[in-house]
């Protein structure tokens, strides 16, 4: 009899034993599947999310492409210049999306691009410094920076940096001191941030959006000052002979000029802009030669001078910039430099600012 109770006994044992086995395994099955499940939907949701930037990258791109064919249907002067150089679409103002014959599409894409005209920006490597000085967007030390980048000596200027500071950098580097060939080596320079270059409109809408004004909140990053600050881009270019187109430049590049101030700026976009004093309409006025100067009242003799030093009437290099964006999530910004030459366009520059 105690022999039988103690066999029974050991049954129990061995069959409970068992049961807390299996028990461990289909626990560690489900703790395994669950875990095969999490990482494939986390593995699924970043292969959407890459191919949505993806998506971004090729509508932003498309979008480079639908504003170069519009500016190679354009002859170019100094008044399809200007106009030019106001342009600003998007693929939904164009119906381009509802080409493509697919229900939905505009709810989930957004593409807008526009033209501006490359000379209207001040040239890094043969523009005059002094003109630098009188724009308040550029701090000394950025200017500093930029000189002692360019310039053909090792020399450091006051606030600025040369090889000595780059060497110190992780990962060290020279300093150029030759012509920059592309705007992005700016961001080689001392105290020259992805922010500071590319400023606030990452997606260059010239427009103060919720997102661009919440701080730290939302991307991208801001000073919270309620305004649009500009960047580097926004400022400055490699292209042309260093001489600012005075049809399309902006009233901080003409009261920045030696000699003239804002009432000197005032006049000319008052000029420009015509008898109705509103810019993109039918009269406006454009200065096709160094003669049309005198056409505009209000300024002296020696102001008309300095434009002439200065100024230039047209351009042969545009840059466009292309904003889309994908299901909310997903931007892409493209800004490109194209050239107008009688074989047709062509492409200078691409890269990508967001």
């Amino acid at each position: 009899m105690g022999l039988a109770v103690k066999r029974l006994k050991s049954g129990y044992g061995h069959r409970g034993s068992v049961l807390v086995l299996v028990l461990i395994v289909v626990s560690s099955m489900a703790i395994v599947s669950v875990g095969l499940a999490y990482r494939t939907r986390i593995e699924l949701k970043l292969a959407r999310t890459n191919a949505q930037r993806v998506q971004a990258y090729y509508l932003a791109l498309a979008g480079v492409a639908r504003s170069k064919a519009l500016l190679s249907k354009q002859e170019l002067s100094p008044a399809t210049i200007a106009g030019i150089c106001r342009f600003a679409g998007t693929a939904n103002e164009e119906g381009l999306f509802e080409q493509l014959g697919q229900e939905g599409l505009t709810d989930r894409k957004f593409l807008g691009y526009s033209v501006r005209d490359e000379q209207s920006y001040l040239n890094i490597n043969n523009s005059d410094p002094a003109i630098w000085e009188n724009m308040g967007s550029i701090s000394s030390e950025y200017r500093a920076a930029i000189i002692d980048w360019v310039d053909a000596d090792d020399d450091t200027s006051p606030d600025g940096a040369e090889t000595d500071f780059y060497l110190r950098l992780e990962p060290p580097y020279v300093s150029k001191n030759k012509p920059c060939l592309a705007l992005r080596e700016l961001l080689f320079l001392k105290e020259v941030t992805f922010r500071v270059y590319t400023g606030e409109d990452l997606n260059r809408n010239s427009l103060l959006d919720e997102n661009e004004k919440d701080g730290s909140l939302s991307f991208p990053p801001d000073n919270e000052d309620n305004k649009l600050d500009s960047g580097l881009v926004d400022i400055f270019t490699v292209y042309g002979d260093g001489r600012a187109n005075i049809n399309t430049t902006s009233k901080a590049v003409l009261s920045a000029l030696p000699g003239l101030d804002e009432s000197a700026a005032d006049t000319i976009l008052a000029y420009r802009a015509g008898p109705d004093g509103q810019p993109g309409t039918d009269d406006d006025a454009y200065m096709a030669s160094a003669e049309d100067l005198g056409k505009v009242e209000g300024l002296t003799e020696m102001q008309i001078e300095l434009l002439q030093q200065y100024c230039c009437f047209e351009s042969r290099h545009f840059r466009i910039f292309s904003y889309a964006k994908v299901d909310e999530s997903c931007e892409c910004c493209l800004m490109a430099t194209v050239s107008c030459e009688e074989g047709g366009l062509r492409l200078l520059c691409l890269e990508r600012l967001l």
